[in-house]
């Protein structure tokens, strides 16, 4: 089969893109040839060329020198001179969807979807599943740290995969269990209305074949009211506040580094019944969320439930979920994606586990989410007793007035004295000086802040 693929050429235009790469990767070790281009040199470019990979830095019509298909992703856009070469040579092009969803037919898959967790959930039952032994293949959205990358080619039958809602494409992904984590007013700037939003998610439940199970989070307002519009599909739900619920999660106890909680199973799943308990190495309760889905899933896998429980203690987590980076002086420095205030939340209030002396320095991402998520930003934002802010990272957007970094600083200034406006370039010397007392110091949002965050450390290392 290895051979048969090397005689198919695949570009792909945006390689570097987590998504893109995670892609390109598998498709190499599945046999075919693949090529690839970005604006950017990036770690994922490293790595894809230290695979033998050949990616060329910058769009040119010549990238695509005999070559079988195109994938583009959804931040590529149509006027790019590599797609317009395609369209003009008649080159097959195929989304990245389309690509995933091809690689997922000859699989048993579980989607996980969600406005928040989806990365998390997917490493998670990744873990559970090559701790069954059943050698999953993985697509996910972030570097697994077990793995160092974002995915995986297994032998075994069973694919997992993060579905992304962004632009829609998770209704292309063919799957026989279903994962929804949580589902906040997010994307409108592509579902345009709540209501698509949640016609979206109705319709991602019902695209599952008719043995197909979807395991839902009960406790989410949003999510409740589509389940309860089904009448079609097999649930799963799982809650801790509603005991009917058919997985109820009580007992739960925060830890230092870890979360125990214990499962009551009212229905049984593959043979478990009764209660169980649990321990995750993670913090706070979304990851008990997190952690109760994907329990779920490796059930329904087949996993025996003595394998899930050392999947979850040993779990070593995904890069910027809280990734610890150093020590600096007498703070912790750690490094997170959040970067929606329920994300923002949920970091914070597993944070209190480890330290209740939080630094928080945050770069809001996009101005259109700034803009349509500005009261609730303030609400959370105001509850961080230490805060620096840095300018928005744009993310190609153009500039929305009223809803820069300077106007969520001028709002908090009325209820945090606490909060602080930096310059991205000063915010080096003015947290090493947090350093010297005993604080957690978080690096927080989806942009460049990262790249803060590992230069502090490599600066005063």
């Amino acid at each position: 089969m290895k051979n048969k693929n090397k005689k198919i050429k695949i570009h792909f235009i945006g390689i570097g893109g987590i998504g893109m790469s995670g892609i390109a990767e598998l498709m190499h070790k599945i046999g075919y040839t693949v090529f690839g281009s970005d604006i950017n040199y990036s770690e994922n470019i490293k790595r894809l060329r230290d695979l033998g990979i050949i990616i060329k830095i910058g769009h040119h019509k010549d990238n695509l020198a005999n070559v079988n298909a195109v994938v583009y992703s959804s931040a590529v856009n149509q006027n790019n001179p590599e797609i317009q070469q395609a369209k003009k040579n008649k080159i097959p092009i195929v989304s990245r969807a389309d690509m995933l969803g091809e690689l997922m037919k000859n699989k048993r898959c579980i989607a996980v979807a969600g406005s928040h967790g989806k990365t998390t959930t997917t490493s998670l039952i990744g873990n559970i599943l090559e701790s069954g032994k059943l050698d999953p293949t993985i697509v996910n959205g972030g570097i697994i740290n077990s793995l160092s990358r974002n995915n995986k080619f297994g032998k075994g039958e069973w694919m997992v995969v993060e579905a992304d809602e962004s632009d829609g494409s998770f209704l292309k992904l063919p799957h026989q269990i279903s994962i929804i984590t949580n589902l906040d007013i997010e994307h409108l700037d592509y579902y345009k209305s709540e209501k698509k939003l949640y016609l979206a998610f109705e319709q991602f439940i019902m695209n599952l074949p008719f043995y197909g199970i979807s395991i839902i989070n009960l406790d989410d307002k949003n999510l409740k009211k589509i389940i309860k519009k089904n009448d079609t599909r097999k649930i799963i739900s799982f809650s801790k506040k509603n005991k009917m619920a058919n997985i109820y999660i009580e007992n739960v106890i925060f830890e230092k580094n870890y979360s125990k909680f214990k499962l009551k199973f009212n229905i049984p799943i593959n043979k478990m019944s009764g209660s169980c308990s649990y321990k995750i190495k993670a913090i706070g309760l979304h990851n008990v969320y997190n952690g109760t889905a994907s329990i779920i899933a490796g059930l329904l896998a087949g996993v025996k439930n003595t394998y899930i429980k050392s999947a979850l203690i040993n779990y070593i987590g995904v890069k910027r979920r809280f990734n610890y980076l150093g020590r600096v002086n007498f703070s912790n420095i750690y490094d997170d994606y959040a970067h929606h205030p329920t994300e923002i939340l949920a970091t914070l209030n597993g944070a209190k586990q480890v330290n209740q002396n939080i630094v928080v320095v945050f770069q809001p991402h996009r101005y259109s989410r700034t803009k349509i998520l500005y009261s609730k930003f303030i609400e959370v934002l105001s509850k961080i007793k230490k805060l620096y802010l840095l300018d928005t990272y744009a993310a190609g957007e153009k500039i929305i007035k009223g809803f820069e970094t300077k106007n969520i600083f001028n709002e908090l200034r009325k209820i945090n004295k606490n909060a602080i406006y930096v310059e991205n370039e000063k915010i080096n010397k003015i947290i090493y000086e947090e350093t010297h007392s005993h604080n957690i110091i978080i690096f927080m949002g989806a942009g460049s802040v990262s790249k803060i965050a590992s230069d502090f450390l490599k600066i005063n290392e």
